[in-house]
């Protein structure tokens, strides 16, 4: 199950996520916590060091996951082809949980044998002027479309604020996107402009919004009325949490006066077909192909699809 987390910046979804990290941690999942967001916050709130040369991004780790997930895959010329939303194939390695494969041993930390945690990185000072985030999440979405889950398997993401998961692939990229939404107008007015571009993308019905911050009924209210529907689960203003991290302790769910909103998202999700993902991303895949820069770079990358499914 791939789940991620987004909303307005300074909604909670961080701390959400890394709640929800340690929910499934505790009832023995096999979990790989990913830091999407550009200021780096899943990783240390679950007691890992990002550090720039361990970041996803970095371009020796970029030629190093993509060098691993090609294998054998003749539609791929060669790692400067592999674009965002290139697809496995013939000869591709995938990559598990296992705590033993080759992609999570050499880039992952490890929580416990059952979870690791990756980061995508952030901005450097090299980048100051030259750099976009967009081309750093492009190895992100390599790695969640060469992903082989098992059962119970969960990968839970941390996304950049915003909808810049609209910007390239990361908006099919999974079975349930939760955007944590506060009770104020600029955090539902994110919440909705999410909703209007998931139902343009066809995965509206991926979304589900969670409360977070809500101090009584009237802050519930507000909430039901300006998204026009109740939340999937709510959280209200936690002492407890906010005193670990105040301490500098790793948020748990044991720091939650009631953790049902955790529980309400693990029994919410539900995976996509393999049919409808393949669809989504092969779509998106003829789109980016389309554009003139990919066609300068890597040319006609179409030829990295497989036939059109029966």
């Amino acid at each position: 199950m791939k789940i991620a987390f987004t909303g307005k910046g300074g909604s909670g979804k961080s701390t959400l996520a890394a709640l929800f990290v340690n929910h499934l941690r505790a009832a023995g999942e096999r979990v790989l916590a990913i830091d999407a967001d550009v200021n780096v916050h899943l990783a240390p709130l679950l007691g890992v060091t990002a550090e720039p040369a361990g970041a996803l991004s970095h371009p020796d780790n970029v030629r190093s996951v993509r060098g691993h997930l090609i294998g054998t895959n003749e539609r791929i010329a060669g790692v400067e082809h592999f674009v965002a939303t290139t697809p496995p194939g013939p000869g591709s390695r995938l990559v598990t949980l296992a705590e033993d494969d080759p992609v999570l041993a050499r880039h992952a930390a490890a929580l416990d044998p059952r979870a690791h945690v990756l980061h995508v990185g952030t901005y450097e000072a090299k980048d100051i002027g030259a750099g976009c985030y967009h081309g750093h999440l492009a190895i992100l979405e390599n790695l969640l479309s060469h992903l082989d889950l098992g059962a119970g398997d969960w990968v839970v993401c941390d996304m950049v604020a915003g909808t810049d998961a609209f910007a390239n692939s990361l908006h099919a990229q999974f079975d349930v996107i939760v955007v944590v939404a506060e009770p104020t107008p600029e955090s539902v007015s994110v919440a909705r402009r999410y909703r209007e571009l998931a139902e343009a993308a066809g995965v509206a019905d991926v979304l589900a919004v969670v409360g977070n911050k809500v101090a009584d009924e009237v802050d519930r209210d507000y909430l039901v009325r300006e998204l026009g529907a109740e939340p999937l689960a709510v959280l209200t203003n936690q002492a407890g949490l906010r005193r670990a991290r105040q301490a500098g302790v790793p948020p748990h769910p044991a720091d939650l006066d009631d953790a049902s909103a955790l529980r309400a998202i693990a029994d919410h999700a539900r995976p996509m077909t393999a049919a409808r993902r393949e669809q989504l991303m092969r779509t998106l895949h003829v789109r980016l192909a389309g554009k003139g820069w990919v066609r300068s770079a890597h040319g006609d990358v179409t030829s990295q699809l497989g036939p059109v499914p029966v």
